[in-house]
């Protein structure tokens, strides 16, 4: 949670707020969300950019499905979800598959930047899977998707369509599946 002004310059400063002890004020800020949250954000924002400009890929299409999964993972479905989807896998400096380069040069769109918001929602969810989470980077990660659909000329989701899941809620978040559903239909 962003507990500007009081915490800046100083990283090693914990503040214990209940969720209780919180007032919202609209428009929420990126920085207001859980790490689910900021990934639907990133999620809903990348598939306006694919509407805009008709991109219809069967492996981008694989993939926001099961970064959206990742929302409603429990520990028994962990390990089958987390091997699932092949670009989620991919190195970074493994080349994007044949068929996906061969549908973005049809459509006029430069591979490496599509690869570095690709690479952004993969880490959104991924970055923290095994080790500490941090806001900062899923925020910055956010950041490369909103700013790439802005440049597109496309309009991100706004941070209040997802205060119902915030950092205070466990930093990840526990968004129920109908939180989970009303974000997509968001799409």
């Amino acid at each position: 949670m962003d507990l500007s002004p009081w915490g800046i310059g100083d990283d090693d400063v914990v503040y214990a707020v209940g969720r209780e002890n919180l007032t919202l004020a609209r428009p929420a800020a990126y920085s207001d969300l859980s790490v689910r949250a900021r990934q639907a954000a990133g999620l809903v924002t990348f598939r306006r950019w694919r509407a805009s400009v008709g991109l219809t890929a069967p492996e981008l299409d694989a993939l926001e499905e099961h970064l959206w999964q990742y929302a409603l993972v429990t520990p028994e479905t962990f390990d089958e979800w987390h091997e699932a989807d092949p670009l989620a896998r991919l190195g970074s400096s493994e080349p994007l598959p044949v068929s996906l380069l061969r549908t973005l040069e049809a459509s006029g769109i430069e591979p490496e930047e599509l690869r570095s918001v690709i690479d952004s929602l993969i880490e959104i969810t991924y970055g923290g899977l095994f080790g500490r989470l941090e806001s900062r980077w899923s925020l910055s990660e956010l950041a490369t998707v909103v700013a790439f659909a802005r440049r597109q000329g496309v309009a991100p989701a706004p941070a209040d369509a997802f205060d119902d899941c915030l950092w205070i809620d466990d930093d990840w978040g526990r968004p129920t599946e109908t939180i989970v559903g009303r974000w997509r239909a968001g799409e």
